[in-house]
C-alpha cells in the first residue's frame, strides 16, 4: 500500500489551506469572521485526522496568517484595526493548535488500536497454523509465508544454526529461534524500508510462536521416541520369552527326534522311523512359521511393513485359504459365503492371505469335529466397505481373555494365543481398517474385519 512522503502531506497541507482561503476570499463580503475562522478550524481538524499532528500544525499556522493578511480589516497587512478582532486571532490560534492536537491524538489512538487488531490476527492465524503441524519444515514455511504476506517484506528466509550474524543495513533483521543452548534455527527478514516499532514487536512476537511450536514439535517426536522405545523393550521381552519358551520346544523335540533317530535307528522299523521323522518335520515346519511371525510382528513394530495395494477378490483370498486348509487337514471343515454383488477391494494380496490364514487356523484349532468354521462376507455400499468374518462354534472366550486377544504372546487360561492375531491386526489396521472379536451365538466367537472399498465402487465384480 502506497504511503505519502512528509513532504508530499506538507505540501498538500499548503494546498488546501490556500484553496480554502481563497474561498473565503471570494465570499469575505457576504459572511462573517466568524464564519472564516469556524470553516479554517473546521480544515484543520481535518487535516489533524487524516495526516497527524505535524502537518496540522503547519495548517493552523498558515490558516492564521491567512485569516489575518485576507480577511481582518485592514486587509493585506498583518496589523489589526480592532483590538476584538486581535483577541478573535489569538483565540482562534490557540483553538487551531489545540482542535489539531486533540484530532491527531484521536487519529494515533484509532491507528493504533488498529494496529493492535491486526497483530492479533496475524498472531492468531500463525497460532492455527502451527498447531495444525508437526514438522519443523511445516513451521518454517507457515512462518516464511504469514510473514511475506502481512508485513510485506522483501524476502524472508530460514539460515543455518548461527546466533553471530549481525544485519547488513537497516532494513534487514535477524532473530534467533531458539533460547539457551537450544537454537532451531536463524529467522532472516528484509523489509523494504526500515521497519517500525510495531513490526519489530509483532515480529518478535511471531518468532517466539514459532519457537514455542517447535519445541512442542520436538516433545512430541521425544514421546514419540519414548513410547518407541518402551514398545520395543515390551516387545523383546516378549521375544525373550517366546525364544525361552515357544521356541525352544520344537528345537527341543527336533534333537530329541534326530538324536533318537541316530541312536535307535537300528532297533526301529520303517514305520516308527517314518513317524519320527515326520514328527522332525512338523516341528521344523512350525518353527519356521513361528520364526516368520516373529519377522513380521518386528516388522509391523517398526512401521516397516511395505502394502502393494491392488484391486482383487476376497473371493479368491478366501478360496486360497480354503484350499490352503484342506491340503493340510484333509478334510472339509470351511464353508464360504459371498453376496452376489462382491465388489473389489484394494488390498496387499499376500498379506491379506497370511491374515485370513491366522484367523482360520485359529478358528480351526477350537472347531468341533462334527461342525464347520464359517466365513462370512457383507458388504455396506452406504458405508463403502466390505467385512469378513469368520465363525466358529467351540467354546466361548472369556471377558478376561477378549480383550488381550491381540497382544503378542498373551498367555491365557487356555495357554499361549503366540503371534498370529497380534499379526493379523497389524495387517488389518495397515490398511486402514478394524478387526474385533464377539460372541458366537450358541456358543463360539466369531472374528470380524472391515477393509474400505474403492471410492468408484459401484457393486460386482469389475
Amino acid at each position: 500500500m502506497w504511503k505519502p512522503s512528509p513532504i508530499h502531506q506538507y505540501l498538500v497541507v499548503i494546498t488546501v489551506v490556500m484553496a480554502t482561503t481563497a474561498g473565503l476570499l471570494l465570499l469575505r463580503d457576504i459572511l462573517t469572521v466568524a464564519n472564516s475562522s469556524l470553516i479554517y478550524l473546521l480544515i484543520v481538524l481535518l487535516i489533524a485526522i487524516r495526516s497527524g499532528t505535524g502537518p496540522s500544525l503547519l495548517a493552523a499556522v498558515i490558516c492564521f496568517l491567512s485569516f489575518n493578511f485576507f480577511l481582518i480589516k485592514p486587509y493585506y497587512t498583518f496589523l489589526v484595526s480592532d483590538s476584538r478582532e486581535l483577541l478573535d486571532l489569538v483565540v482562534f490560534l490557540l483553538v487551531a493548535f489545540l482542535g489539531g492536537q486533540l484530532a491527531s491524538n484521536a487519529r494515533q489512538q484509532a491507528e493504533n488500536a488498529r494496529q493492535r487488531a491486526n497483530e492479533k490476527e496475524i498472531l492468531h492465524k500463525l497460532a492455527s497454523l502451527f498447531n495444525q503441524l508437526s514438522t519443523r519444515e511445516g513451521v518454517y514455511e507457515a512462518l516464511q509465508k504469514v510473514l511475506s504476506e502481512e508485513l510485506h517484506t522483501r524476502h524472508v528466509h530460514m539460515l543455518p544454526y548461527a546466533t553471530g550474524v549481525m544485519p547488513t543495513d537497516q532494513t534487514v533483521c535477524y532473530l534467533v529461534l531458539g533460547q539457551e543452548e537450544k537454537v532451531y534455527g536463524t529467522l532472516c527478514v528484509a523489509f523494504n524500508e526500515p521497519p517500525t516499532e510495531s513490526q519489530l514487536s509483532l515480529l518478535n512476537t511471531s518468532a517466539i510462536q514459532a519457537r514455542v511450536a517447535l519445541e512442542r514439535i520436538e516433545l512430541t517426536e521425544k514421546l514419540s521416541r519414548t513410547q518407541t522405545i518402551e514398545e520395543a523393550d515390551r516387545l523383546k521381552t516378549a521375544l525373550l520369552h517366546a525364544v525361552s519358551h515357544d521356541l525352544r520346544t520344537p528345537i527341543t523335540i527336533i534333537k530329541t527326534s534326530a538324536a533318537s533317530l541316530l541312536s535307535l535307528r537300528q532297533h526301529l522299523d520303517g514305520e516308527q522311523q517314518n513317524e519320527m521323522l515326520t514328527v522332525i518335520e512338523n516341528e521344523a515346519d512350525q518353527l519356521d512359521r513361528m520364526v516368520g511371525n516373529l519377522l513380521d510382528m518386528s516388522r509391523l513394530q517398526a512401521g516397516a511393513l511395505y502394502l502393494h495395494l491392488e484391486l482383487n477378490s476376497l473371493e479368491e483370498v478366501i478360496g486360497d485359504v480354503v484350499a490352503r486348509m484342506y491340503q493340510l487337514h484333509k478334510a472339509e471343515r470351511i464353508t464360504m459365503n459371498f453376496p452376489d454383488d462382491m465388489p473389489l477391494a484394494k488390498f496387499d494380496y499376500g498379506l491379506m492371505l497370511q491374515a485370513i490364514t491366522n484367523l482360520v487356523e485359529n478358528a480351526l484349532r477350537y472347531e468341533p469335529a462334527e461342525s464347520k468354521i464359517e466365513v462370512n462376507t457383507r458388504v455396506d455400499h452406504d458405508q463403502q466397505i466390505v467385512s469378513v468374518s469368520v465363525v466358529n462354534h467351540g467354546p466361548t472366550i472369556l471377558p478376561e481373555v477378549t480383550q488381550h486377544l491381540f497382544e503378542p504372546f498373551y498367555h491365557g487360561p487356555g495357554g499361549n494365543i503366540g503371534l498370529g492375531l497380534a499379526i493379523t491386526k497389524g495387517i488389518i489396521e495397515a490398511h486402514q481398517g478394524q478387526i474385533r472379536v464377539q460372541d458366537t451365538p450358541g456358543g463360539g466367537a466369531t472374528f470380524m474385519f472391515t477393509l474400505a472399498l474403492p471410492a468408484d465402487s459401484t457393486g460386482g465384480i469389475v
